[in-house]
């Protein structure tokens, strides 16, 4: 005789041995709570951007020098790359920055080695003035926690010499991978030559370098026998002291033999080293400690030790020293997942009171389980798919909360209803759970798939939200299995007859009487449907296009550009008025700078910016809780609108860009147009004119283009054969005018364990002065001012060489005002 069919289906094993299947979801939970400890924490998803950017140093040189001489050639070079998709580059004075972008799918280790060998080849190539080329292929390393130090009475030297002492320290915290300072003034020897000085004696500038070179050497002496025994000889021969520097002869008198020393002609004391980095707390000069996170890691458990080292160590600092978290990932990262838990409360008891409604509490407990049962199974299966705990991730669990207790209902429900019929509680389990299962099945299978294009979406933002489909596929196949075999388990006990209130509730009859008048409509509920379904893929043509909403966060952040290049006063002038402005705005809570160079990357999609004097960088936190429709302001779009527009208003000296944080991959402005060709003034008009018809446009704000305006340049024109009249070669004219107004690191002071270059250049300020300057030529020994064989004159010239791939570019940028889309902006235009 056959066992009845329910008896030999799994559902049945599960519940007759319910004590074991109550086990094992136990142990599935407590292996789910243990993965969840150790699972690694972090901001943002780990992602590989296949871009790089290389960058020169060419001291000196123009911007029309360092594009001819360098920037050409690295791009030629880059262009060749395995996987080559785009080249942007930028030539400004004395530095060549190029940006390559492979296209996605590329083997990165690949290129970026056959990157190397290509640089390692071109080096040679390059000018010999060339400080050679600096490769990063990292420019998504984010940092994990930015610390300023600042103090009224203190000078940047004690500050620095503090965060020194405090850097030492965190680096040895397990997990972080370093720390490095930023703001600390660098000192250096300066020798400063009187030139006119210089021009009474027979020397030259270079002379002067050579010899303060040749009398600070190290060079190894060897050994002697004495007695049987080898013993080392060691020659002293560096300088001790600055005097010794001072004492430095540099010519004898042919008259009297008085020894002329350096310092009879210069100027020799420590100085601050020029184009150095300055950041400001504030308005006050403060240091930046900057650290970084090991891949993988739990950064909430790490900013613990360091927030407690840091606290340890501040007892021993004078009380008036201020410690400002700029920017701290570890306190964002546990606000995300304390979000994550307060939503999967709310979550389980809103199940429980739609349910109670509808089911009773007893049912609405034993359904609610599901959703923390599903949560937690899903974590072990994240560790073992290594989807680490970050914003992503949080997320889709987030999203799945929803859909995670729905097919627990349908099959509380069916075994609800079976019961209530009188059937034996086995079977009305069993069979209850077995005749909704393939259903059930069919609509989780139907979820999964709608989230199964996320992973094929083969670009960076594809790589970015991958955990999303996963987890969402995870949690919902947990949902499943849990429905399966836990919720009858838990029926069979707790379940009984009669609990169920659907069918006689005020809420049942009101479904129950609009079912009915649909099914006697049913033409006018299809046409209804219709006009709604029409209504709304006309509405979506309508919306704005954004794959990723700004990030939610307090922080925003200016770019500054001052108008001119290489001078770092100005920019510094500029970014004080800016912190002025942003001074009168209450919202504004604190602000960081940094001025002659970006920030430290503090945000993934943050773009990096090479070292430039005409650049700075701000850090805003904002108070979240001033924001809302009853404020000022309703949210950070607005308020961001607003600055933006003071900015404008109030900023003459350069140009100031308001910029909320972007998620996955930097796009910028909604509206973007590019143009390239080989004429600039051609380039620059048609800019005007789009930058024209974008202010036409309804719906436009904020419209620029990334062009520089034109600053002045002295040139110096050799009088050709004049020049080799008197034989000073081209090398011989351009080495003391380097010398004379940049300078030349001549050698090495060395000091209780510090190194201090010592630099040698002139005291020459003007044009007049300069014309003044006397060249020597190597050939003649003779000296000549070089007025007499070259004419300085007055140039304009662009600051900045814009390229892409190869070609002269400049891009025109718009933002959207509120309830207008780029696409239709776009189409009009």
């Amino acid at each position: 005789m056959n066992r009845p069919r329910h008896i030999r289906n799994p559902i049945h094993s599960a519940i007759k041995n319910r004590k074991i299947t109550l086990f094992i979801l136990a142990i599935v939970l407590l292996l789910g709570a243990y993965n969840y400890s150790i699972l690694p924490r972090q901001e943002s998803p780990e992602i590989n951007a296949p871009v790089s950017m290389v960058t020169v140093v060419y001291p000196g040189a123009s911007p029309e020098d360092v594009d001819a001489l360098v920037t050409s050639k690295v791009g030629e070079e880059l262009s060749e790359l395995q996987g080559f998709d785009y080249l942007n580059s930028y030539s400004r004075n004395s530095v060549s920055v190029s940006i390559v972008r492979l296209r996605y799918g590329t083997d990165t280790e690949k290129a970026w080695r056959e990157l190397r060998y290509k640089m390692d080849d071109l080096e040679d190539s390059l000018p010999k003035e060339c400080e050679g080329i600096e490769i990063n292929t990292d420019l998504v390393e984010t940092a994990g926690m930015m610390i300023s130090m600042s103090g009224d009475n203190y000078t940047l030297e004690e500050l620095s010499a503090y965060a020194e002492q405090l850097k030492n320290n965190l680096s040895k915290i397990d997990g972080v991978s370093r720390f490095e300072i930023a703001g600390d003034r660098e000192k250096c020897i300066s020798v400063e030559i009187d030139f006119r000085l210089l021009n009474q004696t027979g020397l030259s500038l270079s002379e002067i370098s050579n010899l303060i070179a040749s009398q600070n050497v190290e060079i190894p002496s060897g050994f002697v026998e004495e007695n049987g025994v080898r013993i080392n000889v060691d020659t002293s021969g560096t300088f001790n002291s600055i005097e010794e520097i001072k004492d430095v002869i540099v010519g004898i008198s042919p008259e009297n033999g008085t020894a002329l020393r350096l310092s009879d002609i210069a100027d020799i004391h420590f100085d601050d080293v020029e184009s150095q980095v300055i950041i400001r707390q504030g308005k006050t000069n403060a240091v930046l400690l900057t650290g970084y996170f090991k891949k993988d890691e739990n950064v909430v458990s790490i900013g613990n030790t360091v927030e407690t080292e840091i606290e340890a160590f501040r007892k021993n600092l004078p009380e008036d020293i201020q410690f400002e978290n700029v920017h701290y990932q570890p306190s964002t990262v546990e606000k995300s997942v304390r979000t994550f838990a307060m939503n999967l409360l709310q979550a389980i008891l809103f199940v429980v009171a739609v349910v109670f409604i509808g089911m009773g509490m007893r049912n609405a407990i034993i359904v609610s389980t599901a959703i923390p049962a599903s949560i937690i199974a899903t974590f072990s299966l994240m560790r073992l798919l290594q989807i680490n705990i970050h914003q992503i991730s949080i997320a889709a669990l987030i999203v799945s909360l929803g859909m995670l207790v729905d097919n627990a209902i349908v099959i509380s429900d069916s075994i609800q209803v079976m019961i209530d019929r009188g059937e034996d509680r086995m079977k009305a389990c069993v069979e209850g759970t077995r005749s909704v299962a393939i259903p059930v099945l069919t609509s989780t299978l139907t979820t999964i798939a709608a989230y199964m294009p996320f992973l094929f979406l083969n670009s960076i933002a594809g790589e970015y939200i991958i955990s999303l489909p996963k987890i969402v596929m995870i949690s919902l196949s947990a949902s499943y299995a849990v429905a399966l075999f836990v919720t009858p388990s838990m029926a069979y006990i707790f379940f009984k007859p009669g609990i169920s209130r659907i069918r006689t509730s005020k809420t049942a009859n009101a479904f129950k009487r609009a079912l009915l008048y649909g099914l006697e409509k049913r033409t006018t509920v299809i046409i209804s449907i219709s006009i709604a379904l029409v209504a709304a893929v006309f509405m979506t043509f309508q919306l704005g296009l954004q794959f990723f909403p700004y990030a939610d966060t307090d922080i925003i952040y200016l770019n500054i550009k001052s108008h001119g290049s290489g001078n770092m006063d100005r920019t510094e002038k500029l970014t004080y008025e800016v912190s002025s402005l942003l001074d009168e705005e209450p919202l504004v809570v604190s602000y960081t700078s940094s001025i002659g160079q970006g920030l430290p990357k503090f945000y993934n999609t943050i773009v990096n910016k090479a070292p430039s004097q005409d650049f700075a960088q701000m850090l805003l936190h904002l108070d979240l809780e001033n924001l809302g429709p009853s404020k000022e302001f309703k949210d950070i779009p607005h308020f961001v609108s607003h600055l933006q527009r003071k900015m404008d208003a109030a900023i003459s000296s350069g140009k100031v860009d308001v910029n909320m944080l972007e998620q996955a991959e930097p796009v910028g402005a909604p509206v973007t147009l590019r143009l390239t060709g080989s004429d600039s003034a051609l380039l620059r008009n048609s800019a005007e004119n789009v930058k024209a018809m974008l202010t036409e446009i309804e719906g436009t704000k904020n419209i620029t283009d990334d062009t520089y305006e034109y600053t002045y340049e002295f040139v110096v024109n050799p009088k050709g054969i004049k020049t080799s009249l008197f034989g000073i070669s081209n090398y011989e004219l351009q080495n003391e005018i380097s010398i004379a107004l940049r300078g030349r690191e001549s050698s090495t002071f060395r000091d209780n364990g510090k190194e201090y270059p010592i630099v040698a250049k002139s005291d020459i300020d003007t044009k007049a002065e300069l014309e003044n300057l006397m060249i020597k030529s190597q050939a003649t020994g003779s000296k000549v001012l070089l007025k007499e064989i070259a004419d300085i004159e007055l140039k304009s010239q662009l600051p900045v060489i814009n390229k892409y791939n190869g070609e002269l570019a400049i891009s025109v940028y718009s933002d959207i005002s509120d309830g207008y889309s780029s696409s239709k902006i776009g189409s009009e235009l």
